[in-house]
């Protein structure tokens, strides 16, 4: 979903490609929260369109990047496209979550079916993946892309469709305790793609009120991404800065992040995780 130079097999690939094209940018390695806000908004609607040919079709597009991991093999943000068609004609690069904001676009895989993906719904195209992607309305997405330099799946893996998790049921299982060794919380949830290693992961995951306190060193070892759809999250910083992410809004968190994570009403969130080259995934 970029759009430029270096990337000549994606549609919606979104890393390398605003480098040349303005696009706007949080820090690429960051240390402390990263919000997906009015402010990311508003960064990105005073963002110039840019029309730009990778190969497969015109889109005309704008973007903000919000993260870019240290071994520059993961990114993350939002991407904005007019009207407009790509075909996927050789393998895809990468691993590629999308999940639509606003408009509506439409995935024929090369098996020749078709799936029409709307607000609240997603999906995730697996590296070497194959088939057109059409924006029958202008769209926006937030986007994760694992596999920017390297990855690797258990084989062939289709297209993975996410549905609206609000009014589509998922077997996430029976309520359990989480950690009860340092949390209080009782959650379920499932994870809907994961690449060969475990290194980066897509899933739903849902729980009681509750936390998970600061000295659990929860998030040391991976990146999340947190996206609510329903009750809030409640983020306190071990210097006492305190963060809350809504529906309808997203909270990047980087590894080795030091605070409590809490839900005060419970939550159903849509979460991304990211290990870095070289470090152990945390069970």
């Amino acid at each position: 979903m970029k759009t430029i130079k270096l990337m000549k097999q994606l549609l919606f690939s979104i890393f390398l490609i605003l480098n040349l094209n303005g696009g706007f940018y949080t820090n690429l390695h960051a240390a402390d929260l990263i919000h997906l806000d009015k402010s990311v908004f508003e960064n990105l609607i005073n963002t110039k369109f840019e029309t730009n040919n990778a190969g497969f079709g015109r889109l005309t597009t704008r973007e903000y990047e919000l993260f870019t991991s240290e071994d520059e093999n993961f990114s993350i943000g939002i991407w904005e496209a007019k009207k407009g068609k790509e075909v996927m004609d050789t393998p895809y690069p990468y691993n590629e979550f999308m999940y639509v904001l606003f408009g509506q676009v439409v995935v024929k895989n090369s098996d020749g079916q078709t799936i029409t993906f709307n607000p609240g719904q997603g999906f995730i195209t697996p590296k070497d993946w194959m088939g057109s992607v059409t924006i029958t309305e202008d769209l926006a997405i937030i986007y994760a892309i694992d596999g920017l330099k390297q990855t690797k799946n258990d084989g062939p893996i289709d297209l993975v469709k996410i549905n609206d998790a609000r009014v589509s049921a998922y077997d996430l299982g029976d309520f359990e305790p989480y950690h009860p060794e340092y949390s209080n919380l009782l959650a379920k949830g499932i994870t809907l793609f994961s690449n060969q290693d475990e290194s980066f992961q897509v899933g739903i995951w849902e729980s009681t009120s509750g936390s998970i306190p600061a000295d659990a060193e929860y998030f040391h070892g991976y990146h999340e991404f947190m996206y609510p759809l329903i009750g809030s999250i409640e983020l306190s910083h071990i210097n006492g800065q305190v963060s809350v992410t809504r529906p309808g809004e997203g909270v990047f968190i980087p590894s080795n992040w030091d605070g409590e994570f809490a839900v005060p009403e419970g939550v159903l969130k849509i979460w991304i995780t990211y290990t870095e080259t070289g470090v152990t995934p945390k069970l």
